[in-house]
């Protein structure tokens, strides 16, 4: 484990994972590589079977905690590192994810100077099933705005002091808890984050809010109706509402390009 320092905010990045030899390693290494020295490493493992488990104990002298034991899903596994954490600043990069520089967090922690600041996101970069990269460019964001987007959660860190004030990931949402503590907190401070314009992190495409999207949409149409009014509400369940007929779509192509070549 590195030396932490009293002097600066201390980062703590939370990565869980299960059976995710294929994986693991290369997260680990972007965060270990990271110029700014102040890390606490967390990693939550769900009991993985495979070699996950012998490749994290490589790297052990780097990582402040292991914990490795079942979970109900991945928000359960995040909510416990929450709990684990000691840091100012906690940031979530699960297997799979990687820190886009060395100089990530780095960046990201000068932008906590400024006091107003309880959380700090920025661009994220997509890689395909075939390996190509795609930017994804954000931008300053509102709860109006939260109705027909989203705050990647791979590119966002966060002051440990407002999960004590709104809360950890609710176990009512397995898909969307990440956006619904989104809009909780934009809600109640919604001066209070900062976007930075440069690329923090890049993910694989296909997660399971991708793959169960109409799923992730009926969550998303609760946390609405939770925190809008009649017409937000009817808005944002046009937008839902759309995006699963997208998706839909997309997913029916191939099939019926199939279905007609045969």
């Amino acid at each position: 484990m590195k030396n932490i320092s009293a002097y600066k905010p201390v980062v703590t990045i939370i990565t869980a994972c299960f059976n995710s030899e294929e994986y693991i390693e290369e997260t680990i290494l972007s965060v270990i590589n990271q110029t700014y020295t102040n890390i606490e490493y967390i990693i939550i493992d769900g009991k993985s079977m495979d070699s996950t488990l012998d490749i994290i104990k490589k790297y052990e002298e780097y990582i402040s905690k292991l914990i490795s034991e079942s979970d109900d899903g991945v928000y359960d596994a995040m909510n416990k590192g929450i709990k684990n954490s000691t840091g100012d600043i906690i940031y979530f990069l699960n297997s799979g994810d990687h820190l886009f520089n060395k100089k990530t967090v780095e960046n990201v922690v000068k932008q906590f100077t400024d006091k107003s600041a309880l959380a700090v996101y920025g661009n994220v970069q997509i890689i395909n099933e075939k390996g190509k990269r795609k930017n994804i460019r954000g931008c300053s964001v509102t709860l109006n705005s939260l109705l027909y987007r989203r705050i990647c959660h791979q590119t966002l860190f966060v002051s440990k002091k407002l999960f004590n004030d709104i809360g950890v990931f609710s176990s009512k949402y397995r898909l969307s808890a990440d956006h619904e503590f989104i809009v909780k907190a934009i809600k109640k401070y919604p001066n209070r984050f900062l976007y930075l314009d440069e690329i923090l992190a890049e993910y694989m495409d296909g997660g399971m809010s991708c793959k169960m999207m109409t799923k992730t949409k009926i969550e998303d149409l609760n946390i609405i109706s939770s925190n809008y009014n009649i017409p937000q509400y009817i808005f944002g369940a046009i937008i839902c509402s759309l995006v699963i007929l997208k998706y839909r779509i997309k997913n029916l192509l191939p099939q019926i390009i199939t279905d007609y070549i045969k």
